[in-house]
């Protein structure tokens, strides 16, 4: 029996430990050293004796921080001995798997036979501690298998039974757990709603400008989306807040809910809800300074959903993330022509020339889309749809610039809104999609 024995280094001289362990070792009990508790830890892993004895007629604070140490690192039985005042802390003493207690002198005998019953009382502990932590990872394991059969079924429209097929199956191919297959789907459809919800604030930033250009150029007559907006924007950065979001994720999602702060407080009572014609909507001055902070709003989103895809560590959340940027431009190029028909020659040019960089923006990451390995039925319908739609909005936009500007602005605000529908849809499509759940 391979022993090891400490002595508490202000309590006990090392020569007194020394000596105890020349009697161990003339009776045969195979001691292998004799070391200070701050070098436990360390000669346990070097020496990996079957017990440990600790020799201290006080058991002070710094042998009870080795101890612990001790059980989370390299667990060993331990007995305690000559230690005459009775310990206060048992269930502490328990979790760091002191076996027996010897108080008073040493007795080679009582000590032989402690350690008789120690070794063995520690392997029905560790056994008991192991079919225990397997009992629960079983449990833990069931428990995302659950959560993963009902994501499926939700999203794929499957049958309980052929939700757990599909687990199998993919833990099969992958070589994995079907609770580790299960866990992953959870991640992963956690990781796309936090992409997806980053990308409807970067839409919502451009459609609350828009929203208040409507009402610059209606003068109070007709229906914009303003409160919806809000109501979404604030719902996205509340659901995100509630995320469990790591760095740099967690400190970009603070940023963007201070950059929303500033743009409503710019908005003002322009964003109010209720409006009146003779109020109508923001001047032309004060456009400027909201779409200003729109962009910054913009930005911030912007990179914090970048900073979810990265995390997420699933390269197929790219195409979730460039499909909800489509909903963004489609809101920013109806925002950029209203714009460019109530600013001044000069803003007005600059939107103008902008829209046209968002057209392109669109077109590339459209057929970007159209090629993507991703596609279903359901998605190359929804594309399709997507196709006709932006045609529509761009007849929308070449009439708001003509002399039909007031049928061209109705156009704009109706086709932009069916574009974001088809949009909306269509990321859903892809967050929901088995190649994004089951990677």
């Amino acid at each position: 029996m391979n022993l090891l024995i400490v002595s508490a280094d202000a309590a006990l001289p090392q020569a007194q430990a020394q000596a105890l362990l020349a009697r161990l070792q003339a009776a045969g009990l195979a001691g292998l050293a004799a070391v200070p508790c701050h070098n436990l830890v360390r000669e346990v892993v070097r020496l990996a004796p079957q017990a440990v004895i600790v020799w201290a007629p006080v058991l002070d604070d710094g042998l009870r921080a080795a101890l612990r140490l001790l059980a989370t690192t390299a667990p060993r039985p331990v007995l305690v001995v000559g230690c005459e005042q009775a310990p206060a802390d048992v269930p502490a003493l328990l979790a760091a798997h002191v076996m027996a207690w010897l108080p008073g002198p040493d007795d080679l005998a009582t000590l032989s036979a402690a350690l008789a019953l120690a070794l063995p009382r520690f392997a029905t502990e560790q056994a008991l501690r192991q079919d225990l932590a397997a009992a629960l990872a079983r449990l833990d394991e069931r428990k995302w298998v659950d959560r993963a059969k009902g994501v499926l079924m939700r999203h794929q429209q499957l049958s309980e039974d052929d939700a757990f097929s599909l687990l199998r199956a993919a833990s099969m191919q992958a070589n994995l757990r079907v609770g580790e297959v299960s866990r992953g789907v959870i991640e992963a459809a956690q990781a796309a709603e936090a992409v997806n919800r980053a990308g409807q604030l970067r839409m919502l930033s451009q459609r609350y400008v828009k929203a208040l250009a409507l009402r610059a150029a209606s003068r109070g007559r007709g229906e914009d989306p303003l409160a919806e907006t809000v109501q979404r924007l604030q719902a996205n950065l509340d659901r995100l807040v509630a995320m469990p979001l790591a760095e740099p994720a967690a400190a970009l999602l603070l940023a963007t809910g201070q950059a929303w702060a500033t743009l409503q407080g710019l908005a003002g009572a322009w964003a109010g809800p209720t409006r009146s014609a003779a109020a109508g909507g923001p001047s032309a001055a004060a456009l400027l300074d909201i779409d200003h902070q729109a962009e910054v709003l913009l930005g911030q989103a912007d990179a914090l959903t970048g900073a979810l895809e990265a995390a997420s560590g699933r390269h197929n959340l790219r195409v979730v993330n460039l499909c909800g940027r489509q909903r963004m431009l489609s809101q920013r190029l109806a925002k950029q022509a209203l714009l460019a028909g109530l600013l001044p020659a000069e803003a007005a040019a600059a939107h103008a020339a902008a829209a046209a960089e968002t057209i392109q923006h669109f077109e590339a990451t459209m057929a970007a889309l159209e090629q993507a390995p991703l596609a279903t039925e359901a998605i190359r319908a929804a594309l399709a749809q997507a196709r006709g739609q932006w045609q529509r909005l761009l007849d929308g936009l070449r009439r708001a610039a003509g002399s039909d500007a007031a049928a061209g602005r109705a156009t704009l605000a109706r086709e932009s809104e069916a574009l974001l529908a088809s949009f909306e849809q269509l990321t859903s499509l892809y967050e929901h999609s088995m190649q994004v759940l089951l990677g």
